[in-house]
């Protein structure tokens, strides 16, 4: 957990810096979605091959999608709460119309 935190603030130190270029944080949207989808197939490949998980997966599939399901919504509602009580959606428009 201490090297997830001290990459965050290495990270939030070099952005404050200023050391990377405005070219670079263009960029960066893209770089992390590659990141991720990087990861999430090295996750299924860990999970693919993983023959205990496989052997089981008759009897935990069915709890694995209510969970997925209930964590779904709740994400969603979740979600919908803080979009319903913040504005910034609204200024997102704003900043449309005033283009």
């Amino acid at each position: 957990m201490e090297v997830v935190i001290m990459s965050l603030l290495a990270g939030c130190l070099l952005g404050a810096s200023n050391l990377i270029k405005e070219a670079w944080v263009g960029y960066l949207d893209r770089i992390v979605m590659m990141i991720v989808f990087i990861l999430l197939i090295a996750v299924g490949i860990g999970i693919g091959s993983n023959q205990e998980l496989i052997a089981n997966l008759t009897v935990l599939g069915w709890k694995a999608m209510v969970i997925a399901a209930l964590s779904t919504v709740g994400s969603i509602l979740a979600l919908w709460l803080v979009a319903s009580k913040c504005d910034f959606l609204e200024s997102d428009k704003i900043k449309e119309e005033e283009l």
